[in-house]
């Protein structure tokens, strides 16, 4: 395992730039983390509880309780707050948020005496601290140094219940491989990150959780693990038009589907004289220029589609370009009200299934517009799937 930069503020550049003198101390990198990589670069997850707060000499204890990944020895963690690290002081905020009886979670690397960085969790909230092996023993203070920032901000990382958080994590981590978990690989060719910020606070379905990764890589590392492949807005073609996936990335789509995986494609791009390309389907579908509109007709096959679990209607979503010359293998669930251009389609390829729709998820507006068809959208996804099992 390699040494834990990735989701702490501070990357190893940064280390030797604060070391130069160069950088001040409170610096954070922009890469995003989902929590399945946080889990996967993390040598232990624990949960625990507050026993004890001494706000006078500004200490709290922590039990470990619970197990979930590793066994570094450490059942119980003192943190020190009484210190800060970086230009802004985030000790109220941390008082305020270790009580006593209060659940906690920590990430953290252990390598035998090395400094060990760790992430908390509490009350719905990140933070961080150090602790430093002296002379080879364990530490005995977690040094408390300030709560996150980007975490606490993101989608795709923010938990706002450390107890529901505790809940998808035993769900995560039940297996080596997550299998309790459902996998969401979300292709996002499109320079607009909004709809993958909307998608990844759909969390939980039912009892089973959401584990979301994106990739602008055409190749879609990761499809193997995958349970869904959400294909956003515009990116099977680049902003000038032009068609983004080769054949054999086209196939590997197909193989994915037809091995048990469920494709969701959340609209496409097609200009007057060029319509979208279909490669990566098994049958025949044309993508056509529309013109933006929010009505729609469902079907009859349309099932709860537009139910579950949320109400939509027509003239409550943004729908653009969309799709006709469809074979008698598509289920049409919603069409254009003259009921010649598909919105939504089912079409099932082996053991999966691909979900092919017309909306438009552009920027934020939109894409908060689309919510909650997105989200009906997940629900019909894993519905198949446990269906299928």
């Amino acid at each position: 395992m390699k040494k834990l930069n990735i989701f702490y503020p501070i990357s190893l550049l940064t280390v030797y730039l604060l070391m130069l003198g160069v950088m001040p101390v409170e610096s954070y990198i922009a890469k995003r983390y989902t929590i399945k990589q946080i889990i996967r670069e993390s040598s232990d997850v624990v949960f625990g509880t507050v026993t004890e707060v001494d706000a006078k000499r500004q200490t709290a204890k922590v039990k470990v309780k619970e197990k979930l990944k590793g066994d570094s020895g450490f059942n119980e963690i003192n943190i020190r707050f009484d210190v800060y690290k970086g230009e802004k002081d985030h000790r109220r905020e941390i008082r305020r948020l270790l009580k006593h009886e209060q659940p906690i979670i920590f990430f953290y690397l252990h390598e035998q005496g090395r400094r060990i960085d760790a992430l908390g969790h509490i009350q719905g909230k990140w933070f961080q601290t150090q602790a430093t092996y002296r002379d080879g023993k364990p530490p005995r203070w977690w040094m408390f140094t300030h709560t996150e920032v980007h975490l606490n901000a993101d989608a795709i990382s923010k938990r706002d219940s450390t107890l529901d958080f505790q809940k998808e994590l035993r769900a995560s981590l039940k297996t080596p491989d997550g299998v309790d978990t459902i996998d969401i690989l979300v292709f996002n060719g499109n320079a607009s990150h909004s709809e993958f910020r909307m998608l990844s606070d759909i969390k939980r379905v039912d009892e089973q959780w959401m584990v979301y990764q994106d990739t602008q890589n055409r190749d879609l590392p990761g499809i193997d693990k995958a349970d869904i492949l959400w294909i956003g807005f515009r990116s099977l073609s680049a902003d000038d038009g032009k068609y983004r996936l080769n054949v054999r990335q086209e196939n590997r789509i197909k193989n994915f589907v037809k091995n048990g995986g469920v494709v969701v494609v959340s609209g496409q791009d097609s200009d007057k004289n060029r319509s979208c390309e279909t490669g990566w389907l098994p049958e025949p579908l044309n993508g056509v220029e529309s013109p933006q509109r929010s009505n729609f007709e469902r079907t009859s096959d349309a099932s709860e589609l537009f139910q579950r679990p949320n109400r939509v209607r027509s003239g409550k979503v943004v729908i653009d370009d969309t799709w006709n010359g469809w074979s008698p293998k598509y289920r049409v669930l919603a069409t254009t009200n003259d009921k010649k251009e598909i919105v939504i389609a089912m079409l099932k390829h082996g053991r999966g299934m691909y979900l092919i729709t017309s909306f438009r998820n552009n920027n934020s507006q939109n894409a908060s517009r689309n919510r909650s068809i997105l989200e009906n959208l997940i629900h019909f996804a894993v519905g198949f799937l446990e269906k299928s099992e």
